[in-house]
């Protein structure tokens, strides 16, 4: 049956997918959505569907990117829509009230992808999130849990026994989490991997096959998916079993952990496999070293960052994690118990200390502004005016807009909006832009293809990608030759465009 929320609309879940055009969320744009709504039990509540979106103008494709997914630019410039209505659809759809969007992998990538998409179309990067009864989930870290601390009943993949069909798996070996390894090991339909339906329909399947051979935990990680639930486990620096590809699947992706240090929803963790005195021996300069190294580093401390609105898999119940799982990837669960009791002593007298540290580090690893208003995101919120001025936006005709620009009426707060409304307006409706506008949006095009402005890939390594992809044994296929002949053809086509 379905969940009700609290504002009395049904809970449903819209699994999606994308295909994009790169493998940066923020920069790279999508190619093409997928998307179907199911009940909480996972029956159907509506069709699958699919829609491409036009490749900008300013923008090259990553010829591997395209050569993944066998979409071209071409066919999304036929098939697509523009990005502002492309934009529309997918958030009416994850915005539906009681809506739980999820997908595999999701919050490490498709949803940076959501909001970055949001973000140059004037729409809400975060109502998806939280208004209305929605919410988000990933099916991701529920599958490691699933195989760190149960999962007997499901077959899991090995890297060393892939080379033959997958070559980027030579010299790997342990469990592989790819969707499209489960899924073919498990018996789940997946004909297309890298075809956006496909992808969605697979990870629905593996999503059954959960509820099937792991009911109960299926049943706990939904309840406790939430922000909410996430802060009540780390709360009063309790200790917690977290599961996350970070420990390595040597370590079975699990470890426990206690929260040494919280700012909204970014906690920093600290791994009670380790001593926790050793921060009481350590001057301010010497943690300030020892916690930017990297987790490689011997002198590293064991202090990892968990964001507590991302659906982590978090349990305060220890026993979650047995013995012998606890044995086989090395966890000495006598030594963890020593040490939790070292920690909540511990944690604390060392806080004020850590707080300034943790602070200083985290908050000068993106120190060089933004400049580019694409990009901007998180470099604060909106005023209320600019808000205002959004949802006017949003709300005008291509041509309300272009009268809307000559007479000014439309004004920001924040200067970097107007720059975003020209490109808003150019991808969408160039028709629309007065002569001295189109001059502005050409030179900025030319900017990007010719010289690489925002770290934008110019004309020039992208056709030399392309003939070192076309001199490779590895595509020398008529299929992938095809595709790189047409990616040749849209980089002449952008270059001339932009002249």
């Amino acid at each position: 049956m379905a969940e009700q929320t609290g504002r009395g609309a049904p809970q449903t879940f819209y699994w999606y997918d994308y295909e994009t055009f790169g493998v940066n969320p923020r920069r790279d744009r999508p190619a093409q959505f997928a998307g179907r709504r199911t009940n909480l039990d996972l029956t159907p509540a509506g069709e699958g569907e699919v829609f491409y979106c036009r490749p900008p103008m300013d923008q090259l494709p990553s010829p591997e990117s395209a050569l993944l997914t066998g979409i071209t630019p071409q066919l999304c410039a036929e098939k697509g829509l523009n990005e502002a209505e492309f934009s529309q659809r997918v958030f009416e759809r994850l915005n539906t009230p009681g809506t739980i969007s999820i997908g595999y992998n999701t919050l490490g990538f498709d949803d940076e992808v959501n909001r970055f998409l949001f973000w140059r179309n004037f729409l809400d990067p975060y109502t998806h999130s939280w208004q209305q009864g929605c919410s988000r989930w990933d099916l991701f870290p529920l599958v490691c849990a699933a195989w760190a601390l149960r999962g007997d009943g499901i077959v899991w993949p090995q890297w060393q026994d892939l080379v033959d069909v997958y070559p980027k798996a030579r010299g790997r070996s342990g469990v592989c989490f790819k969707l499209e390894f489960l899924t073919k090991a498990n018996g789940v339909g997946h004909d297309h991997a890298h075809d956006a339906l496909s992808d969605v329909h697979a990870t629905i399947g593996l999503a059954r096959l959960l509820v099937e051979k792991e009911p109960r935990l299926w049943q706990w990680a939904l309840e406790n998916r939430t922000t909410q639930k996430v802060h009540e486990a780390l709360a009063d620096r309790k200790p917690v079993v977290w599961v996350t590809p970070r420990f390595g699947v040597a370590r079975g992706c699990t470890g426990i952990v206690a929260c040494l240090h919280q700012e909204k929803h970014d906690c920093w963790m600290w791994d009670l496999t380790a001593d926790p005195t050793l921060l009481r021996t350590l001057s301010f300069e010497e943690l300030r070293r020892r916690i930017k190294l990297p987790h490689t580093d011997p002198e590293a401390l064991p202090i990892r960052k968990l964001k507590a609105n991302a659906s982590p898999f978090v349990c305060a119940n220890l026993r979650v994690l047995s013995p012998e799982r606890a044995a086989r990837y090395g966890i000495d669960l006598a030594v963890a118990a020593e040490n939790i009791r070292k920690f909540q002593e511990l944690a604390p007298l060392v806080a004020p200390a850590l707080a300034d540290v943790l602070s200083d580090r985290f908050a000068n690893e993106d120190a060089a502004p933004v400049t580019n208003p694409d990009a901007s995101l998180y470099q604060g919120f909106p005023s209320r005016n600019d808000k205002l001025a959004f949802a006017r936006i949003r709300a005008s005709s291509p041509e309300q807009l272009k009268a809307a620009a000559a007479s000014g009426e439309i004004h920001f707060d924040d200067p970097q909006f107007a720059e975003l409304l020209l490109r808003y307006r150019a991808r969408n409706w160039p028709e629309t832009l007065s002569e001295e506008e189109a001059q502005h949006w050409r030179a900025f095009c030319r900017s990007r293809l010719i010289e690489g402005a925002d770290r934008a890939i110019t004309l020039q390594k992208y056709f030399d990608e392309i003939d070192a992809l076309q001199a490779s044994p590895r595509y020398e296929d008529e299929a992938h030759q095809e595709i790189l002949g047409a990616l040749y053809d849209w980089g002449e086509y952008l270059g001339s465009a932009a002249e």
